[in-house]
């Protein structure tokens, strides 16, 4: 009963991967309904005979490391809450990964449970996908904004012109756009046909998003994934040269032929010196991180604590990039409120509050999980995904960051023995048969 509970649990958590933004609550910016599933379900398994593994001591050592220099700086910082903030989410990462690991571990035993998360998916994306194409309908052809009265049941800000789905923000969407639609074509190739359709309208909306964030990561993700593959790196290399071009000359294109025009669409003059005067979102994008690394500059060996990137933040900024205060968003976290700036860049994040300590425990971790990959291209793949997903994203309780990364640890991208393969058959034949 155990074990079909936190399979429940976590075919819920899939089930709402994309609803990451609850609306009536405001404990954070970021809220993903999949975080407290995947929680409930990690618990469940300390009553199972379920362990960490040897690989994972990299992690297990990051964790305790962090908590504890956190609480430690926080006494001298006099600032308990922080600390605090950054210690639940560090443990809500660690309960997601704990639950993906496990859950792939008993996929591989029970052929079954892919069908269940292949349905998961399905339940996840149809309808984000659905609100997708009428924000894009509104978006080129209505104008009207009509799309936002539906979106804002599930988000509390709305972009209009913008692919959101339900998302909290357009890059938010990007984001489960391409980790979703990596497990909708992996979950095609073993033989469910739906998700080849989902696979397609993922694949247009991300496209016709105009989204400089999804591009990037695509992109950062294929030259990853040839920088580390054993195979097809020839096919990925020719892959991302039509990818550049495509983003280079097509998007532009497109653009103005379907008349697209906002604040995100001026990104695809590639002007970057003007971006970074004129476009909000590029300045933070981009010097939030460099002054994480100017933290670690000054604290290199701890760093300045778990959840501290803020104690420097201001005097920074204002050394450093002060042409950023014309933008209001970042004056008001200069002068109002220093204590919610972020690093927007969980890379620098890490540098930054972990030091060099906390930074090659982490590190160390990874090439375990990349070594787990082994020669696999869907999980290669799905590795070098998430290497790339964090460039705008430095939350440790990051759903889709921890699920592909212990599905590849778990094994869940891993190729099926020909005998069982023949058995998966077998029972969707006969699915079909009772079905008729």
């Amino acid at each position: 009963m155990v074990r079909n509970l936190i399979i429940g649990l976590f075919l819920f958590s899939i089930a709402v991967l994309s609803y990451d933004s609850l609306p009536y609550f405001h404990f954070s910016v970021y809220r993903p309904l999949s975080m407290f599933s995947m929680f409930a379900s990690s618990f469940l398994l300390l009553f199972t005979g379920y362990r960490f593994k040897t690989g994972d001591y990299f992690l297990l050592a990051f964790a305790t490391y962090s908590i504890g220099h956190s609480l430690v700086v926080s006494v001298g910082y006099d600032d308990v809450g922080s600390s605090f903030k950054h210690v639940i989410t560090v443990l809500f990462g660690l309960s997601m990964y704990r639950t993906s690991v496990y859950i792939a571990q008993e996929s591989k035993e029970d052929p079954a449970l892919v069908g269940w998360i292949a349905k998961s998916v399905l339940v996840a994306f149809i309808l984000p996908i659905a609100a997708g194409f009428l924000q894009l309908m509104d978006a080129l052809f209505v104008h009207s904004g009509f799309s936002g009265a539906f979106t804002g049941l599930f988000s509390e800000k709305v972009y209009k012109g913008r692919i959101q789905m339900l998302s909290g923000e357009p890059s938010w969407a990007a984001i489960h756009m391409l980790s979703g639609g990596l497990l909708m074509v992996f979950l095609h190739k073993r033989g469910y046909r739906w998700q080849l359709q989902l696979a397609i309208g993922t694949a247009v909306l991300m496209v016709l998003s105009f989204s400089a964030y999804a591009y990037s990561v695509l992109l950062t993700a294929l030259l990853i994934y040839v920088l580390i593959a054993n195979k097809n790196r020839g096919k990925m290399i020719l892959l991302l040269a039509v990818c550049v071009a495509a983003v280079a000359f097509v998007v532009p294109f497109l653009l103005e032929a379907l008349h697209v025009s906002g604040y995100f669409t001026d990104r695809f003059q590639f002007n970057f010196s003007h971006m970074v005067k004129a476009d909000n979102s590029f300045f933070i994008r981009v010097f939030f991180p460099a002054i994480g690394f100017l933290e670690f500059a000054q604290h290199p060996i701890f760093g300045v604590g778990g959840g501290f990137y803020y104690r420097d933040f201001a005097d920074l900024l204002i050394k450093h990039f002060s042409d950023g205060l014309v933008f209001s968003e970042v004056s008001d976290l200069v002068f109002n409120r220093p204590e919610m700036a972020t690093s927007r860049n969980l890379l620098a994040k890490v540098f930054a509050e972990e030091g060099l300590v906390g930074a090659i425990l982490l590190i160390g971790f990874m090439a375990s999980v990349l070594r787990s990959a082994g020669a696999n291209p869907y999980a290669k793949f799905a590795f070098a995904l998430c290497v790339a997903l964090v460039m705008n994203f430095d939350s440790y309780s990051f759903v889709n960051f921890w699920l592909l990364i212990g599905f590849i640890r778990g094994g869940f991208f891993d190729e099926l023995p020909a005998v069982r393969e023949v058995g998966m058959e077998k029972q969707r034949m006969k699915g079909m048969k009772r079905i008729a």
